[in-house]
């Protein structure tokens, strides 16, 4: 566990759960070092504060070099509790020195509250270790009522220096000893820095922006000016991402770097951290990355390298597939900037020019991992293979996010005449990728090349050629009364209370079974509702459930999911990786469920009843609702009165729908929901949640769908005296009227007129089901005359005729069908949706 935890210096009341607590042996107390038991502790508070999330909105400087000691300013709401600063890697501890006192607003009665709209500032005190990981780590703040969200902190290897505003106010530069790391904002729209430094003829210059990559909105420009104020360099212009530059000195003497802005952008938020120096920097390794169990020499190309043009690197058999980063630390003692590197577990082969043509196809064994790299504009690499008995074989290209330049295109060839089977450029960013499932034994081939026709030394990929390989990724997200993300992390749970979290899926190489969700690190006194992404879902809901002992203060879980690939299990952790939960006091009230399972058919609706525990001094209203339904489940929320302890939600399965002729029901199976409840406590939003229970949408053996479903019966203003309708007025009822059919039934006494339009009655058979099924008139406005029709077995459709009387009032009248039919002895009833007829005089 690469987290540290660092409390305030003055409290003392700490306590380290026993083991027994924490089933998982990672998180074993006893077998972790020092710093890293301070991780995972329980914190003891107490509750004099309003329960308020407290929230981290900037931290200055936003980084610190590797050794050092440094004061750093955290601003943020609801930080004046704050106990600990968290961490999530390790080399790094904190102290909280002093905190400002947030402004108050008092009033001498009672039922008013008010608060000032300011930032409370906190001043830690954080050490470095000198052997820091170099990076971004994320850094929040603890408090008794929650943990803040995240804000990236990044260790250098640089002299740091804070950006001089009154200079640059003074229309002069800040002054620079190279190397260094500048800590700097882009304060207004027209705020522009400027630094000046000295450089050596022939000193090769680099100059590296973190912005975007600490989560600043800052697109970064840089602009180099010689000693003579000539512009010589600058960054390009934007692709929204961190700017470099790189340039060599032409001449010795004073040089001024520029930074704003591209956009001419600028606020508070603008923050950056720029290192200017002969650095080291990494441009392109080859190759990408390596099979696990080998050795490999990779070459490297960059800047102030020195001698170091190819390094030896080792994989272990048991390393994690996947991506890891790569630095290289030069005899100066500086350490370049990161460069991903992927592991893999195919056999690897390194392509061989000249393989433009098909004649020159470098011959491959799948399943196998190349090693390539397109070295010049128009170059095209070619590699055949066999396919002996039919197969299903994913092509796969590893390039830009290895940070090649290469815009990857795939072509594959058939066996015969060069026959184009699959094309792609663009499956992941712009890495291509394509599946084929090979039916004929023959010669195939696969070509890459740029998308642009272009190359170079920077335009290196691994195209890997291997059969599928199902796995999925996770991430879990906390929910909000509305079935929404919150925006938080790290969850909240009183004592006896329940939070709730939507946990998502994606599936890789056709993974189609179900997903087991569970919380290993969790201890085992706390209740995780059994839930299961079904086959063919991408999410699911699970709850948590604290028990009414549990210790108070910072628990760190996390969210896993189990499945069966073949003949293997396999687990991943969601993301984040590492959750924090954090425990407070009993809560003002919890929700209940008397169902602990619920189904409900198309169409249909059934209900949950909820029972609501208050705490003595509370008895405000609450408000529920169910999070997790599928789409087109609907639930309306329903609040919980001071003067009443029990409720009922319904939950509808949809209603149904016939657009252009496609059925759209909502999707049979199971899904997890909770019924999350909200209340206002001294002005803060509190929620609970019931653990979750599964809900089966059952699919009915038939739905019920007219057509139209609205339309207008329009009569004419007046009748002639022999009973002859008006024939213009006639022409005008046809034009409006959806499908009528003109009746006009007088008599001498004037009797009204009769208008008749065509309704289509369908049935929408579904599991099988094929017996008749009656269709009866429901709610049948007076005035109104149609007829009880049947559908006979393994028919869908029915004409019926509808008519309606003049004498009715202008408005619009609403009916429906009733479909029944007998399944399994017993009568199964849907209903269709509302017909509105609009009746025009």
């Amino acid at each position: 566990m690469p987290n540290t935890l660092f409390r305030k210096h003055r409290r003392k009341d700490w306590q380290i759960g026993k083991s027994e607590d924490w089933p998982h042996p990672a998180f074993q107390p006893s077998s972790l070092p020092a710093f890293l038991v301070i991780a995972i502790f329980l914190l003891t508070i107490g509750f004099a504060h309003a329960q308020v999330v407290p929230a981290l909105s900037t931290i200055s400087p936003q980084g610190a070099q590797q050794g050092q000691n440094v004061e750093v300013i955290l601003t943020g709401k609801n930080l004046d509790t704050a106990t600990a600063v968290w961490f999530s890697g390790s080399g790094i501890t904190a102290e909280i020195r002093q905190e400002t006192q947030q402004a108050a607003v008092l009033f001498n009665g009672t039922g008013i509250s008010g608060r000032v709209p300011t930032d409370v500032q906190l001043v830690t005190s954080l050490t470095i270790a000198s052997d820091a990981p170099l990076g971004i780590q994320q850094l929040r703040i603890v408090t008794p009522y929650g943990v803040s969200n995240a804000q990236n902190f990044v260790v250098g290897n640089l002299p740091e220096v804070n950006e001089n505003e009154a200079t640059e106010k003074a229309e002069m530069s800040n002054w620079l000893e190279l190397p260094v790391t500048v800590n700097g904002v882009i304060a207004s729209i027209d705020d522009e820095d400027s630094f000046s430094f000295n450089l050596k003829k022939n000193a090769r210059l680099i100059c590296e922006v973190t912005a975007q990559r600490i989560g600043s909105p800052l697109d970064s420009y840089l602009v180099l000016r010689a000693p003579n104020g000539a512009e010589v360099a600058n960054s390009g212009q934007g692709s929204g991402l961190d700017s470099v530059l790189d340039y060599t000195a032409l001449e010795a003497g004073k040089y001024t770097l520029h930074i704003r802005d591209i956009r001419y952008k600028g606020g508070g938020g603008f923050r950056y951290r720029l290192n200017i120096g002969e650095l080291p920097y990494l441009e392109t390794i080859f190759p990408l990355g390596g099979q696990r169990g080998t050795d490999n020499t990779i070459a490297v190309t960059g800047a102030n390298l020195k001698t170091l043009n190819a390094i030896q690197i080792s994989i272990d058999a048991e390393t994690p597939e996947g991506q890891q980063s790569l630095r290289v630390k030069t005899p100066s003692g500086l350490t370049s900037n990161p460069h991903p590197f992927s592991i893999g577990s195919l056999a690897e082969m390194a392509e061989s020019e000249p393989n433009d043509s098909a004649d020159k196809a470098n011959p491959v064994n799948t399943p196998i991992t190349i090693n390539g790299k397109i070295d010049k504009p128009d170059d095209v690499d070619r590699f055949s293979f066999e396919i002996k008995t039919p197969q299903l074989l994913v092509f796969e290209v590893e390039a830009l996010r290895l940070s090649s330049q290469l815009d990857a295109l795939l072509t594959l060839y058939g066996a015969e005449n060069d026959q184009v089977l699959a094309v792609n450029d663009d499956a992941r960013r712009a890495d291509a990728r394509i599946e084929q499932n090979f039916t004929e034994a023959g010669k195939y081939s696969i070509v890459i090349r740029d998308l642009n026709n272009q190359g170079g030394n920077a335009y290196s990929y691994r195209l890997n050629i291997r059969p599928l390989q199902p796995d999925f990724t996770l991430s879990a997200v906390v929910l909000d009364s509305q079935n929404r993300p919150s925006g938080l992390d790290s969850p909240r749970v009183s004592r006896g209370g329940t939070f709730t979290m939507q946990v998502n899926v994606n599936r890789l190489d056709r993974l189609s079974g179900p997903i087991r969700l569970h919380c290993p690190t969790l201890p085992k006194t706390y209740d995780v509702s059994p839930a299961v992404i079904e086959l063919g879902k991408n999410q699911a809901v699970l709850t948590v459930t604290a028990p009414w002992d549990a210790p108070l203060g910072l628990i760190p879980f996390s969210v896993a999911g189990v499945s069966a690939v073949g003949s293997r299990q396999v687990e991943r952790i969601a993301t984040p990786s590492l959750m924090l939960l954090t425990v407070m006091e009993a809560p003002e009230f919890t929700l209940a469920l008397a169902e602990i399972s619920a189904s409900v058919a198309h169409n249909k609706t059934v209900n949950l009843h909820l029972t609501t525990n208050r705490r003595d001094d509370f008895t405000g209203p609450i408000t529920l609702s169910v999070v997790g339904l599928p789409p087109r489940v609907t639930a309306a929320p329903v609040t919980v009165t001071s003067d009443k302890s029990e409720a009922v939600l319904s939950i509808r399965a949809g209603s149904f729908e016939r657009r252009e002729q496609f059925s759209v029901v909502p999707p049979p199976g199971i899904n997890y929901i909770s019924v999350v409840g909200t209340a206002s406590v001294n002005g803060e939003t509190v929620s609970q949640s019931t653990p979750a229970i599964p809900l089966t949408i059952l699919e009915a053996p038939f739905i019920v769908t007219v057509e139209p479903l609205r339309f207008s019966i329009v009569f004419p203003a007046t009748v002639a005296a022999n009973g002859d309708a008006n024939p213009n007025a006639q022409a005008d009822t046809l034009a409006i009227a959806a499908n009528p059919t003109a009746d006009t039934e007088t008599t001498e006494n004037e009797t009204p007129v009769t208008k008749e339009a065509m309704l289509t009655l369908t049935v929408v058979r579904q599991g099988g089901f094929t017996d008749i099924v009656t269709l009866t008139p429901i709610n049948l406005p007076e005035g109104f005359t149609t007829e009880t029709v049947t559908i006979p077995v393994n028919e869908t459709e029915v004409k019926v005729p509808l008519k309606v009387i003049s004498s009715l009032e202008d408005k619009t009248y609403q009916f429906k069908f009733r479909g029944s039919a007998m399944i399994n002895g017993k009568e199964f009833v849907q209903d269709s949706p509302i017909l509105n007829t609009k009746v025009i005089h």
